[in-house]
């Protein structure tokens, strides 16, 4: 991975993105690009991530930001091989792609049998969904950490910028025997809860499978925490996650900073269908973001107001069971699912909306889609878990809801689609309130952390 890194430009920070534009990224790669590309930010940074398609390091330059893209490391137990090398040897004819992975899980029982054999055995088994964790031996024993050393080296930065879990992880491992100082950015829950998918901690022990995996995922758990400890500068996105980091960061390190514009949107002609209530549901569909939640109750969300609509942008697991409850109403006509979107056929979607809802069930870290819809006037009924309800007040450019209430969640849509005034009323509230989050707003309080993290 490191045998031969291009010429790479001197820059003051450098910064660890396990994902970044334009390569398919969610909300939290989106925000740190909509910061690094403000002219007061862009020629001071060298953005580090990992691409799943490269198989040597690649320079790349994306708005006016300087992007290093290094192969990302496949999953564990094929963690030491590059994700593009995995995919090749997918193609290999039947039989033979196995032997890199026996090779593979060898040389790991060989190197630490205890933590492997379990995870091993989970992996045969097929417990848990999404595969045992491993964090120490995924990230350690790949070979990311050599690569940012080397950059690091090369470049010479005064301060690594780690952005999310992963890259936290990755960039904690590389500055072990380092001096540059590290600076935390953290947006979801990976270091406060074991589980894979952050919406629980570990609790699955009810066999040998389930008390296996509650042991590797909060061995992994620990890993990571430790690895934020070794932060000079731990920033939490919203008082939510700042209240769960309080117990984890070093004492003294934790700052607050709502690292997350609001992309500007230019003027849109209003795409709202007359004689329509349009809903819009955003998010991956997931049992934690709600949407089948929600769509349990169709018949009641389809009677609030005559020929409403309801659009869902996003992809998930739970896509198969929108499309059945949507046939088991006689719904598919109203129901319209668009898997994965663009940014700006997102915002067509937006721009074409009488209302966002976000019926999400668990703690969401932040909430970034009020934020977006608000950019272009329209209003939101939301649950109040987590960080929606900084971004939501009720009864100003939304409405929020105690998580679970279904009937008033659907209420309060009702409320909206009677009353034109009140949605266009909230709408600008929502609108003023994006302003508070335009990019150059935020990239100079970055910039105010960075000096922070270097004194």
């Amino acid at each position: 991975m490191i045998a031969v890194l291009p010429d790479l430009p001197k820059r003051e920070i450098l910064v660890v993105s396990d994902r970044y534009p334009p390569d398919i990224a969610g909300g939290a790669e989106l925000s740190l690009h909509l910061m690094l590309r403000e002219p007061a930010l862009r020629k001071r940074v060298l953005v580090a991530t990992f691409d799943r398609a490269v198989r040597k390091p690649t320079l790349r330059r994306f708005e006016g930001v300087h992007i290093i893209a290094l192969p990302a490391p496949a999953a564990w137990p094929l963690h030491r091989l590059s994700q593009a090398k995995v995919d090749a040897m997918k193609k290999w004819p039947l039989g033979f792609k196995w032997a890199p992975f026996v090779l593979e899980a060898a040389i790991g029982l060989l190197r630490a049998p205890v933590s492997q054999v379990g995870a091993l055995a989970l992996w045969i088994a097929g417990s848990p969904p999404g595969g045992p964790a491993m964090d120490k031996r995924a990230t350690a024993e790949s070979g990311a950490p050599a690569a940012l050393r080397a950059i690091i080296d090369r470049v010479g930065p005064k301060l690594v910028h780690a952005d999310n879990a992963r890259a936290i992880v990755m960039a904690a491992a590389a500055l072990s025997d380092r001096d540059t100082p590290m600076m935390a950015v953290v947006r979801d829950h990976r270091f406060t809860r074991a589980a894979f998918d952050q919406t629980q901690n570990a609790g699955l022990a009810v066999d040998w499978k389930g008390a296996t995996a509650d042991r590797l995922a909060n061995d992994a758990l620990s890993y990571r925490q430790d690895a934020l400890r070794r932060a000079r500068l731990v920033v939490a996105t919203s008082r939510h996650l700042e209240q769960t980091l309080t117990a984890v960061a070093t004492p003294g390190t934790l700052s607050r900073e709502a690292l997350v514009p609001a992309p500007p949107t230019p003027p849109r002609p209003s795409l709202v269908q007359p004689h329509i209530f349009s809903v819009l549901l955003v998010g991956s569909v997931n049992p934690g973001k709600g949407q089948a939640h929600l769509f349990e109750a169709l018949p009641q969300l389809l009677a609030i107001a005559p020929n409403v609509q309801i659009d869902v942008a996003g992809d998930g697991r739970d896509i198969a069971k929108l499309k059945e409850l949507a046939a088991q109403h006689s719904a598919t006509d109203q129901v319209r699912l668009h898997d994965h979107v663009s940014r700006d056929r997102l915002y067509a979607l937006y721009a074409a909306s009488d209302a966002v809802a976000l019926p999400t069930l668990w703690d969401e870290p932040f909430g970034r889609a009020p934020l977006e819809a608000g950019s272009v006037g329209k209003p939101v009924v939301a649950y109040a878990s987590g960080g929606l309800v900084e971004t939501v007040t009720d009864g100003d450019n939304g409405f929020l809801i105690p998580t679970g209430d279904r009937d008033a969640f659907i209420g309060a849509l009702a409320k909206l689609a009677a009353d034109p005034e009140l949605r266009a009323r909230m709408g600008e509230a929502g609108r003023g309130r994006a302003v508070g989050y335009e990019p150059a707003r935020i990239a100079e309080a970055l910039s105010n952390l960075w000096a922070k993290a270097m004194a």
